[in-house]
């Protein structure tokens, strides 16, 4: 068993430097399959990455009725940042209040000037609510509206806001099953090109196979060269796409944050690197075994 196993490692190995045109586009093509299943990968981080920074900024704050104690907006501040989902919940105070407007009016003299000539602060105090995801702010607004404390609640940004947070939530349902369906697609066709390159190969060499069919040799034998054939090219040609991979994004590690501050594929790429590479391998490998497995079956009859 272990001198057939050599055979067909030898023979694989051979067919792999005999067949050079058939060889390197072999390469070429595992090169731009590992392209499309990166796109893939950077698209769902891209998106990721979007929609974490859209939800870091999101937010939206109760107002209070004037004259509702401190102590009071303190309870609903402690029991809102206990709530499920709730990253922070911020107090700003009334005077907080008047210093942070007085800061942002000085470009308009006539509110600075309003501002002087009052003798009152007209501002309340109010709590700024971030959670984690915009599913979770809707559940906030449906505890506040059935809670004791809505009484002391004068106005609630949220419904300015809830347009955003439903589209948020919306474009990040998309994006999954847009990224779900675009890789698909793409092994689809990834399945179409390595079918009909691994069918030349096999009619290159169908001489030398009919003659082992002539002298009794088994399916396992006959096949055994074209996997590991396969997986030759499949694996040299995943290596110099993430050698080049990995250059470019050195060579662009300053461009991408100027997209979005967080994206940054080289740490994703690093971060994750056996895990993605692994997984990117092994699809186009059972890919490239599948098309060789439905070629010999279909058009050689073995």
């Amino acid at each position: 068993m272990f001198n057939i196993l050599m055979k067909i490692l030898k023979s694989g190995y051979n067919l792999f430097w005999q067949e050079k045109l058939i060889t390197v586009v072999s390469l070429g093509t595992t090169i731009i399959v590992s392209l499309f299943i990166w796109a893939g990968f950077l698209s769902f981080y891209f998106f990721n990455q979007m929609i974490n920074y859209l939800q870091e900024r999101l937010d939206f704050s109760i107002y209070f009725k004037p004259g509702i104690l401190r102590e009071e907006i303190s309870k609903i501040q402690k029991i809102l940042q206990n709530f499920p989902g709730v990253i922070e919940v911020s107090l700003i105070t009334q005077e907080e209040a008047l210093e942070k407007f007085k800061k942002e009016a000085k470009i308009n003299p006539v509110i600075s000037r309003a501002l002087t000539e009052l003798n009152m602060n007209p501002l309340v105090d109010y709590l700024i609510i971030k959670a984690k995801t915009p599913e979770t702010y809707p559940k906030i607004i449906d505890y506040l509206e059935k809670s004791p404390y809505r009484t002391y609640i004068d106005y609630i940004s949220y419904y300015e806001n809830q347009r955003v947070i439903e589209r948020i939530i919306s474009l990040s349902n998309k994006v999954r099953v847009l990224i779900s369906l675009f890789v698909v697609i793409v092994l689809i066709l990834a399945a179409l090109i390595i079918f009909n390159i691994v069918l030349v190969s096999i009619y290159s060499q169908k001489e030398n196979i009919e003659i082992l069919r002539l002298i009794g040799a088994s399916n396992f034998f006959i096949r055994g060269p074209f996997l590991v054939y396969s997986f030759l090219f499949t694996f040299l040609g995943y290596l110099l796409f993430l050698v080049g991979l990995i250059f470019f994004f050195e060579k662009t590690a300053n461009f991408w944050p100027s997209l979005i501050s967080n994206f940054q594929p080289i740490s994703f790429l690093f971060d994750n690197f056996f895990i993605l590479n692994g997984l990117a391998f092994f699809i186009i490998l059972f890919i490239n075994w599948i098309g060789t497995f439905l070629a010999l079956e279909k058009y050689l009859k073995i």
